[in-house]
């Protein structure tokens, strides 16, 4: 017999945001946290985390966190993985979280049963849900790429990476220029002997801080202009700001800022300046120690770091029931796979926040989990407007065609499509969050 009651698989920012709708709507829930704590992947202490012990933010506090709960103005702009594990923790036990967590259980099953899901853990059999929200992550399988020969030094991907002191008296190329990789880089430069960056684009660098305001700040302050315009202005400015990257080795980007995920960092500017780290091109092959690039040079390496990204994974559902593409998953909002009271949280990636859209995720799935609950044919009907409904997730930016950039979503226009939503469906516009206690 299906219980009347969600099952929330993940207890890191997203499956949290998703448990206080929930218990505001007074639906039932059930978290199932594999680790022995909340924090997702900002608990460091989980094996599979790929959070390194410099970490900070990429978006400001302000511009980040739980809709009414705040984070500590005392806090830097851009707090480190430690604040955000405590800041995360807290967030739950001020909610009485725990008090619907099964810590310490995988589920390993996921699997739809007359209008209800059998859930399986490696600590339990099937149990019976009517609602299952996948909330467990998308930066899980390390996403490593090939290359033509043998390397006779330590290649690895980033996500094993921890600390600069793994990194002592080395010579390291990174590969790949997104935040990860440039933060990398940056720790790598106090303790290696050498340090190097392999790119195969140029990208524009945006700094941390624009006139003494932190970027997402200064960016959601300024007028709400065309998307065009924007470029336009925030690329002059950008020059105007740092200069000429490519004269510090950079390669001109080939696209417009913001058509791709955009790389904040102050550091990785000083570093160029002062030799600390260098610019090399793509890879074509390994020949023992040598990398050997495609401009026809090659040049001796200790250890190659890949900071390439990651596959979404949801190993627990078949994937016959979601919509991968390219190893991404890219269904309306990507909220609604096809399969029957299914939702999907985590799995979104955008140029701004993610606490910020699981904010209002949350709620349209919270309030789709209410309508379910009272009135079926309401549901269905609501089912069908967003499937057939083609919804503006960009803002008219043209992204690149990375596999990374699958169902890519530009912040802001994303938070107006789930507003429209809402006014279609004549829910509340705006749902205050419940006060803590």
């Amino acid at each position: 017999m299906t219980q009347d009651r969600a099952a929330i698989i993940g207890g890191g920012p997203a499956g949290l945001t998703q448990a206080r709708v929930l218990q505001a709507l007074g639906i039932p829930f059930v978290i199932f946290e594999r680790n022995a704590d909340f924090g997702g992947l900002w608990d460091r202490t989980d094996a599979e985390s790929p959070v390194y012990d410099s970490a900070h933010l990429i978006s400001s506090r302000s511009m980040t966190g739980f809709e009414g709960y705040p984070m500590p103005e005392s806090w830097a702009d851009y707090p480190s993985a430690d604040h955000i594990l405590r800041y995360v923790r807290d967030f739950a036990k001020a909610y009485g979280l725990a008090a619907h967590t099964r810590f310490g259980q995988t589920v390993t099953r996921a699997e739809p049963v007359d209008g209800g899901w059998d859930i399986t853990t490696d600590k339990a059999p099937a149990e019976r849900f009517r609602w299952v929200i996948a909330a467990n992550g998308s930066n899980r399988a390390p996403l490593m790429p090939t290359w033509p020969g043998q390397f006779s030094g330590t290649l690895r991907h980033a996500a094993s990476f921890k600390n600069a002191e793994e990194l002592k008296g080395k010579r390291v190329l990174v590969v790949g220029l997104g935040n990860s990789g440039v933060d990398i880089a940056c720790d790598a430069t106090r303790t290696a002997v050498r340090v190097a960056v392999s790119v195969r684009r140029g990208y524009h660098v945006v700094p941390k801080h624009i006139f003494g305001k932190p970027a997402d700040v200064f960016a959601d302050d300024s007028p709400p202009l065309p998307i065009w315009i924007r470029q336009r202005i925030f690329q002059v400015l950008l020059r105007v700001i740092l200069g000429d990257l490519t004269k510090l080795g950079m390669p001109k980007p080939d696209h417009r800022l913001m058509e791709t995920h955009p790389l904040l960092n102050d550091q990785f500017i000083h570093h160029l300046r002062h030799g600390d780290l260098e610019i090399l091109g793509d890879i074509e092959r390994f020949d023992g120690a040598e990398i050997v690039f495609k401009d026809g040079h090659r040049e001796e390496f200790d250890e190659v770091i890949t900071a390439t990204g990651y596959d979404w994974v949801i190993p627990y559902i078949d994937p016959d029931l979601l919509p991968w593409d390219r190893g991404r998953l890219a269904p309306p909002l990507s909220i609604f796979p096809g399969a029957a009271n299914l939702f999907l949280l985590s799995f979104v990636e955008s140029n701004g926040s993610s606490f910020s859209l699981f904010n209002e995720m949350s709620w349209i799935i919270g309030r789709a989990i209410a309508l379910e609950r009272t009135d079926k044919t309401a549901y269905a009907s609501f089912r069908t407007l967003v499937a057939g409904q083609k919804f503006d997730v960009t803002g008219g930016l043209k992204m690149q065609g990375t596999d990374r950039h699958v169902g890519y979503m530009d912040n802001r226009s994303y938070r107006k499509a789930l507003a429209g939503l809402r006014r279609q469906m004549g829910w509340p516009k705006v749902e205050k969050a419940p006060s803590p206690g």
